[in-house]
């Protein structure tokens, strides 16, 4: 009898160690825990591109949404001023690409919060060499040399697959405006080893046409063009 008494203490001392271990213990807590309302994601969010254009700050706030268990992009504004086509664009772009933005609510909140709610890698300041080229969202820099900014925004609805399609918003002293036809549909590469011609072209699986330009009177001009084909490691400039 001793013995079975002693038995059965035993399993209830590991009983009890095991259940209220602090490291293996599980803590129910209160359906209304301040805890468990943190882990729950509002219905709506608002991340923060900030952009240096002219040498000033300014900002572009996108606005999210929950759509049931999806995210809507509910509204797009700015202290910059900018053409209405210029957030037509950057809506469409938010639709199409997931690394943009989750289309599950849930992830892009936690995403965005993790990110504190600001995406500076998604501007650009430095003209980049077509090799080097990293199709960024935006582009901001003085890309014909009259002394303002000009945006570059990458334009998704008219791209294909290695043929980004970018959209020119030009600066001047009467502020920016959409020049539509400035790369004529044509996919933009980045620029020469020089950083003073513009890159363009049009590529597919068998090769990828290429065109340098310089800017004559606000217009591309093309001065030289290449080819470069899949089976050839041969590259243009």
């Amino acid at each position: 009898m001793k013995t079975y008494h002693l038995i059965i203490l035993f399993s209830l001392i590991f009983s009890v160690h095991n259940n209220c271990s602090g490291k293996d213990a599980h803590t129910h807590l209160p359906a209304n825990d301040s805890r468990i309302e943190q882990e729950t994601p509002s219905d709506s969010f608002t991340f923060i591109i900030p952009v240096k254009y002219n040498n000033k700050e300014y900002s572009i706030q996108v606005l999210c949404e929950r759509d049931g268990m999806n995210i809507n992009i509910s509204s797009i504004t700015g202290n910059l001023p900018l053409p209405k086509e210029f957030y037509t664009i950057l809506q469409d772009n938010f639709g199409l690409a997931t690394e943009l933005i989750n289309p599950d609510y849930k992830s892009a909140y936690e995403n965005y919060k993790n990110l504190k709610f600001k995406r500076a890698d998604f501007v650009e300041y430095e003209k980049k060499y077509i090799r080097d080229f990293s199709s960024k969202l935006l582009y901001i820099l003085d890309i014909d040399q009259d002394g303002y900014d000009d945006i570059l925004l990458l334009n998704l609805q008219n791209s294909m697959h290695d043929n980004d399609v970018y959209a020119l918003f030009k600066g001047s002293k009467n502020g920016i405006s959409f020049e539509e036809n400035f790369f004529d549909k044509a996919a933009f590469y980045g620029w020469d080893k020089t950083g003073k011609y513009v890159i363009t072209g049009v590529s597919d699986t068998k090769e990828r046409k290429l065109y340098k330009n310089k800017i004559v009177g606000g217009q591309l001009k093309t001065i030289d063009q290449c080819t470069e084909y899949a089976v050839s490691d041969q590259l243009c400039w």
